[in-house]
């Protein structure tokens, strides 16, 4: 059975070609999600940390940090790590929901 090709469409590549071109390409779309994402885990523990040590000086009383800025600075970081934990949970949401399509 031979079939004729569509009009329009560009031919699919061959099945050899696709598997020795798999190996060494990358998904698109997915190289920056994961490093988007690795850039704001970075950003979380980092604020976090901020707010741990600017929460410590204001408590002992360093006259550079007030107690204002420690409590601005740990919402600022609680607010950061609520969204990404809501990502986080949308992806496992999505995985889930993927891994349940049969084929």
């Amino acid at each position: 059975m031979s079939s004729a090709p569509i009009k329009g469409l560009p031919p699919l590549p061959s099945l050899n070609s696709l598997a020795s071109s798999g190996r060494s390409a990358k998904v698109q779309g997915w190289g920056d999600f994961s490093s988007m994402l690795t850039k704001q885990i970075k950003e979380v523990d980092r604020l976090q940390k901020d707010s741990k040590s600017m929460a410590q000086r204001a408590l002992l009383g360093n006259a550079d940090v007030s107690l204002h800025e420690a409590q601005i600075s740990a919402a600022k970081a609680d607010l950061h790590l609520r969204f990404l934990m809501s990502v986080r949970n949308k992806a496992v949401e999505v995985y889930k929901q993927v891994m349940s399509i049969r084929v």
